[in-house]
């Protein structure tokens, strides 16, 4: 039962990917382009400062002056992010989760 209830929630995935993606905007796309390298760089550790990957994306010249203006802006500037890295050992993730994710909010809570 349990099985099948995450086959479906798999299935489900492409589709709710699909229906967020459509409704992003230019300057959305362009921030899930770059925390998504950057987050690969997190947490795919090499030797070589990553000279094999693809270089971080720049700020596309067809962005809309006006939000190019507000990345730019001091007052403005994109929010900062912090990442936690955590070792869960095989077979524990309910215990990072926590009960109602308390383990993962306090995570947070210390982050700022």
């Amino acid at each position: 039962m349990m099985i099948q209830a995450a086959v479906d929630d798999v299935r489900f995935l492409p589709y709710v990917h699909h229906k967020i993606m459509e409704k992003l905007n230019e300057q959305m796309l362009w921030q899930l382009a770059i925390r998504g390298a950057l987050h690969c760089r997190c947490f795919c550790v090499n030797d070589n400062g990553f000279l094999d990957w693809p270089p971080i994306p720049t700020i596309p010249a067809k962005f809309n002056p006006q939000l190019l203006d507000n990345i730019k802006t001091k007052g403005n500037a994109l929010e900062e992010e912090t990442l936690s890295i955590i070792n869960v050992p095989s077979g524990r993730m309910g215990l990072v989760i926590g009960k109602k994710g308390a383990s993962i909010l306090s995570i947070k809570n210390s982050c700022k």
